[in-house]
């Protein structure tokens, strides 16, 4: 089985990730949402001393200024564990000018936690959540939940031989290795990934994602990067307290509709594309609409015409005044009215993406588009395999059976086990600290 590099392009099929609240298939859902895979049924603490579960109301359980916690049991069973209620989702252009906040629950289930502790699979999902706007272009994700991997959309539709296929970029930690995130106060700091769980939860921590950013270098082939994203900042793990200014809850999202890793694994088939000149055809014209349109209201236009129609992206990227590509895309869709304004807004998006470019790019001389291809090209997409296989992450991830367990089964009746501990959003105190210590510790200069 083939691998997707770990941040870059990869490929999923529409059709499988419409939910009850989210439709793939509907490009203005596709477009003004991402998606997050992390790990449902793996508790942030564990035991009544990770816990803090002493007799001292001080003691008990854990604070977090955008998310509540709990200390639940298992049935029939003893270990104590702590988890948060919500994963929250900060945005805004600065980390002090937050403009709202939206949250997804978390599993409080001590039953959930119980089973995997006796050798249940480890449940992987994927949750979507708003994009930021092009305004806002920064999402901030409170380390609260264990996360896999970030999924950033770019083409509605990839190939008219491949009419339900869609793009997104990929930022992967589910790996076993040391990244190094940008911290402030002039450092990196070495997170250790998991090849399971991804990125360990740390209610100290925030992870900043520059969306519009991580959209124009993925979408350049990874030769063409001048370095990777963790270098260049485009993630940060932030101080979590350091947001300001705090904004309220303006819409909770359910775990209910959420897609399981296996859903999504079982109903896509691994894809090796490979670039071709665009062609006039109506499917060429309805996605440069799309893209010039609806996605750039939330990536950098620039970014789907990359990865899709390569050669016209790089007109636009290494001309500093890139008026054939201009004439090929009105060209290609002769009934969209290429505006100033979306002219404008791609020459802004290209020359921000020449900052991602390596030293010595203008003497690449790779190849440029100055008029549309009028007939097929016989290079298609390859089929890497027939389909992928369910048990890929094998007992890390899935039960004897070869399933994921079903999150919401049977739901309304299933006995969650015992609640010891609810504490509602407040300030992070920790051991040892005070509220004061915490928010002098704060960096500012992220």
């Amino acid at each position: 089985m083939a691998l997707a590099y770990p941040e870059g392009e990869c490929f999923f099929q529409r059709s499988k990730l419409d939910t009850s609240v989210y439709k793939a298939t509907d490009v203005n859902d596709f477009y003004s949402h991402l998606m997050v895979e992390y790990v449902w049924n793996r508790e942030a603490d564990h035991g009544a001393q990770e816990c803090m579960l002493a007799e001292s109301r001080k003691g008990r359980g854990h604070r977090h200024p955008r998310s509540g916690y709990k200390i639940v049991k298992g049935s029939w069973w003893d270990t104590n564990y702590g988890n948060w209620t919500h994963l929250p989702f900060s945005y805004g252009p600065h980390w002090k000018q937050i403009s709202r906040r939206v949250e997804h629950n978390l599993c409080v289930n001590g039953n959930r936690f119980r089973d995997r502790e006796k050798g249940g699979a480890y449940e992987p999902y994927f949750m979507t959540m708003p994009m930021p706007t092009m305004d806002e272009r920064w999402v901030w994700i409170d380390c609260l939940a264990y996360i896999r991997a970030i999924y950033i959309p770019v083409a509605w539709s990839v190939s008219k031989d491949h009419p339900d296929l869609c793009s997104f970029v990929q930022v992967n930690f589910a790996l076993s290795r040391t990244v190094k995130f940008w911290h402030g106060e002039g450092r990196f700091d070495e997170i250790k990934t998991d090849k399971v769980l991804g990125l360990p939860k740390n209610v100290h921590r925030t992870l900043a994602l520059d969306i519009a950013g991580l959209v124009q270098l993925l979408t350049l082939p990874r030769q063409l990067r001048r370095d990777n994203c963790y270098n260049l900042k485009l993630l940060k793990l932030q101080q979590a307290i350091s947001l300001q200014p705090a904004q309220p809850v303006s819409k909770s999202y359910s775990d209910g509709p959420d897609l399981s890793w296996i859903h999504v694994a079982n109903g896509n088939f691994g894809l090796d594309l490979v670039w071709q000149p665009p062609q006039k055809y109506t499917w060429t014209e309805q996605f440069i609409k799309n893209s010039l349109t609806v996605a750039t209201g939330f990536i950098p236009g620039v970014g789907p015409i990359v990865q899709i129609m390569f050669s016209v992206g790089w007109t636009l990227i290494s001309q500093e005044d890139p008026q054939a590509a201009f004439a090929v895309l009105k060209e290609l869709a002769p009934g969209f009215d290429l505006q100033e304004k979306i002219i404008i807004e791609l020459k802004k998006a290209a020359s921000e993406t020449r900052a991602f470019l390596p030293d010595g790019w203008k003497e690449l001389n790779l190849q440029t588009q100055q008029k549309p291809v009028e007939t097929a090209m016989a290079s298609k997409p390859v089929e890497a395999m027939d389909a992928m296989l369910p048990m890929i992450l094998q007992k890390e991830v899935l039960d004897a059976t070869g399933n994921s367990p079903d999150k919401e089964q049977p739901r309304g009746s299933e006995d969650e086990g015992e609640t010891l501990v609810e504490n509602a959003v407040g300030d992070i105190v920790e051991a040892g600290d005070s509220v004061t210590d915490s928010v002098k510790s704060a960096v500012p200069g992220l």
